[in-house]
């Protein structure tokens, strides 16, 4: 694994017309269907949305932009790949403590930020050490569910991520740990009594703490979908959302490097074909979906809120939490189906 990294990272230096570029590609192309091939044994979607970005490097355009993009797609998939062959249902509290760890040393930072005692790591806004409270409480976010697995103790731990996300004044995280335990609670207990609460905290939270702008963010989704209707069956080639829309949106007057919509992107850039890997995901998910699986999967809810207005997959710490959680997931739901196959 670490060859394969190593290989599809390095590119040796090649002058324009060297045939050696060509097969520096064709070697690419190979190690990208070679991860997929093997990715495909524990999650045929995952695999498949490996293949259609690879074949988005290259098409419509290939460019720097496009090589990045699907580069950091592969590294993901790599992470993937890792997480679900070292780890398994025994170990998977290893993965928790880590992320726990996380949480503890952002929420200190971010504490010691917000009573200007941080010394060199003093920032006006508090931000742990991520670069704006938003990516902030993703990252707390994405954390949270691995204390779901401290048994009873939870319900008293997890008031330390809470903390971190009432420091970082986020909405998004709000509506984040709001989601997060009305699935948790409704799976794990079968209790629906987190909803009123939740939504009386989001609304108290949306009213006099933090009030997104949503309007610049309509605007661009908007342009982007009009702009995904002129090539909707494979889309403008991954990485290309910063060349189409390269410049200052009429709205704000600023460049967006980003649709701050992870699906919207996924869909603009790669075309008709991630939508129908995504539901098609979704569905497989749902359908092989236990109780023993609730933490990886109120991690995932927790999750969308911030994919779904905003670029945390863009962000390498979270992007890596998120990918670890599909790991755990996979992980826990192949458990169950061995445990079918065998009774």
């Amino acid at each position: 694994m670490a060859t394969m990294f190593f290989a599809v990272v390095y590119r040796g230096p090649s002058l324009p017309g060297e045939i050696r570029g060509w097969f520096e590609v064709f070697f690419e192309i190979a190690l990208s269907m070679s991860l997929a091939s093997i990715i495909w044994r524990y999650n045929p979607w995952i695999a498949s949305f490996l293949i259609l970005v690879t074949v988005s490097m290259f098409y419509p355009v290939y460019g720097q932009l496009s090589y990045l993009a699907g580069r950091a797609v592969f590294n993901g998939c790599l992470w993937y790949l890792f997480i679900v062959m070292f780890f398994n249902v025994h170990n998977l509290n290893t993965i928790y403590r880590i992320m726990r760890i996380f949480v503890y040393f952002h929420v200190s930072v971010a504490l010691f930020q917000l009573y200007g005692v941080a010394g060199w790591l003093s920032v006006p806004v508090p931000t742990g050490v991520m670069a704006n409270p938003l990516e902030l409480s993703a990252l707390v976010s994405f954390c949270l569910p691995a204390f779901l697995d401290l048994k009873r103790k939870w319900i008293l731990l997890i008031l330390i991520p809470t903390l971190g996300l009432a420091i970082a004044r986020q909405f998004l995280g709000v509506v984040s740990l709001g989601a997060g335990i009305i699935f948790y609670v409704a799976v794990a207990y079968k209790a629906y009594w987190p909803i009123v609460p939740a939504i009386i905290a989001a609304i108290f939270w949306y009213q006099f703490i933090d009030t997104p702008g949503i309007d610049f963010r309509i605007y661009v989704w908007k342009r982007a979908i009009m702009a995904w209707k002129q090539h909707w069956i494979m889309g403008a080639g991954i990485g290309h959302w910063k060349i189409v829309f390269s410049k200052p949106m009429l709205c704000d007057g600023k460049r967006w490097v980003t649709t701050h919509n992870e699906f919207l992107q996924m869909l603009f850039e790669l075309g008709i074909g991630a939508a129908v890997i995504f539901v098609g995901y979704a569905i497989d998910v749902l359908r092989k979906m236990t109780r023993t699986a609730v933490i990886p999967l109120t991690a995932l809810v927790m999750i969308v809120p911030h994919v779904g207005a905003s670029f945390p997959m863009h962000i390498a710490p979270t992007a890596m939490v998120a990918v670890t959680w599909l790991g755990v997931l996979t992980i826990t739901l192949n458990k169950e189906n061995l445990k079918c196959q065998m009774t």
